[in-house]
């Protein structure tokens, strides 16, 4: 077990805790978000039975980035990014890789109920990348904030304990979501 003292932890719970929403839609480019969701799609046909968790829609399971490497350009552009968001944003200098991944397809009436992603220890960073998104998704809502109406190619980016949900969707949305960790 590891040892750390209550200085450090104040720092570690501090600088999670005030990680704000932030947005982006100039990651990938419409070529690779096209490319992105073909691959949630076929990977979706490959795989029809989805894990049992709070998304209540069609979605492979945390460990996606473990069983199959077709994501891991994509998801090393992403950890690459939010690494060096965090450590400018927090005056770092961390090294962080993903520690969960899973792929959604949410269709008419799917939803995810409220919840966070994780422990103080656990998780720094969670996130969605939005491959596909129509004009009639449900937002995702974060508590305390306003809602985000996402678009394609949107990546979001969030504390990992901070507590959001997606309300039953007209319209369909297909995703990347994420949970980063410091390096072990």
């Amino acid at each position: 077990m590891h040892q750390i003292n209550n200085e450090k932890i104040q720092e570690l719970f501090l600088n999670i805790h005030n990680l704000p929403v932030l947005k982006t839609n100039k990651l990938f480019g419409q070529e690779n978000n096209n490319k992105i969701k073909n691959l949630i799609l076929d990977y979706e046909k490959n795989n029809p039975v989805g894990m049992d968790s709070n998304v209540k829609a069609w979605s492979s399971d945390y460990e996606t980035h473990r069983k199959t490497d077709i994501f891991l350009n994509y998801l090393n552009t992403i950890v690459r990014f939010s690494e060096g968001l965090y450590n400018n944003l927090f005056s770092k200098n961390e090294n962080l890789e993903i520690g969960e991944f899973w792929v959604a397809h949410y269709r008419k009436g799917n939803f995810t109920v409220k919840h966070s992603h994780g422990e103080l220890y656990e998780h720094l960073i969670s996130g969605c990348y939005y491959a596909y998104v129509e004009d009639n998704a449900s937002p995702i809502i974060f508590d305390g904030q306003e809602s985000i109406y996402p678009k394609n190619n949107s990546l979001i980016l969030f504390s990992s304990l901070i507590e959001h949900e997606v309300p039953p969707t007209d319209g369909e949305r297909i995703i990347m979501s994420f949970n980063i960790r410091r390096t072990q």
